[in-house]
Parts: C-alpha cells; structure tokens; sequence
C-alpha cells in the first residue's frame, strides 16, 4: 500500500517560465539538438546565399527562412505564455494537489470545483532539479514545486509516480 501525499503551494511564474522552456525544447532529448541543428542548416543556407553567392530556388530559400523565423517563434511563444501567466490572477493562487495510490486530485483553493484524475488518465511525469511536471495530456501540465515536499516524501513521489507511470516518468534532476 503507498502512501497518500497532499501538498497546498503557489506556482511562481518564474516556476511556470522554466517548465514552458522545458516543454518545448527539453522534455524530449533530442528535441533541442534538433532545434538547434535545424536553425543552424538554415544559417548556413542563408550564409551560402548571400555571403558566398550560391544560388539557390525560391523553395530553398524560402526553407531556410522558415528554419531561421521557427526558432525565435519557439522562444516569443513561451514569452508570450509566460506573460500571460504572470498577469493573470490565476498564478497567485494556492493550489492543492493529492495524490495516492488510486487518483491525483487537483484543487485551486477558493474555486468551486476540484478535478480527480485516474492515474491513466496522465500522459507523463518528469522530475526537475526544482519542481515536478504531470502532464495531463501533450500541453496541459501540473507544476508541483519541490520546496514544498518534505525530503522525506521526495522518495515515495518517485516511487508513486514510478509505479503508477511505469516509463512515462522520466527524472532530469
């Protein structure tokens, strides 16, 4: 029988900030070294075009535009969530979260409605140097900030979330 772990906490947006970074560039490994050899490609074409004079089609410049302008989309996207995060009223309040052997119970206190998942129901699990990431479907996440986890509870979460999640718990701390 596992333990059953409630935890109240706020997510900083500075919280939120990281894990919309981690989401979109790290939370697949190759994810980021994908990125990033993708915009360099593109920096190369764009060299080779304009600098050494290689002439290329329409289409092919047109490709390394696109590699170059996906980056910095990539970036302004999680700015722009991160700014939206910070301004909306939501980020300062106290949230609880409960998690046992049957379900994950999510409550924002003062709100009317809490939402019980089955275990099932959460697509994947990470641990961070500073927080935990469930993610409930590929976007929607739940941030729970480890400095409000006892250090004696850190070994049953692991645990919990293992056998619970199998391989779709990843720890990155």
């Amino acid at each position: 029988m596992l333990k059953s772990y409630t935890y109240q906490y706020k997510v900083d947006p500075k919280m939120f900030r990281k894990a919309l970074y981690f989401n979109t560039f790290a939370k697949q490994r190759i994810q980021s070294v994908l990125i990033a050899v993708m915009w360099l490609l593109g920096m190369g074409l764009l060299i080779a075009n304009l600098v050494f004079k290689v002439e290329m089609s329409s289409v092919m410049q047109l490709c390394y535009i696109v590699l170059l302008i996906a980056l910095p989309l990539l970036i302004f996207s999680c700015e722009n969530s991160y700014r939206q995060y910070r301004s909306a009223p939501l980020h300062d309040k106290l949230r609880e979260i409960s998690m046992c052997e049957d379900w994950i119970k999510l409550h924002v206190v003062g709100g009317m409605d809490s939402e019980k998942l089955e275990w099932r129901m959460v697509a994947a699990a990470y641990e961070l140097k500073d927080f935990f990431i469930l993610y409930r479907d590929l976007n929607l996440m739940v941030l729970i900030p480890k400095d409000v986890v006892p250090k004696q509870d850190l070994p049953g979460i692991r645990t919990l979330l293992t056998c619970k999640l199998g391989r779709a718990f990843r720890s990155r701390a």
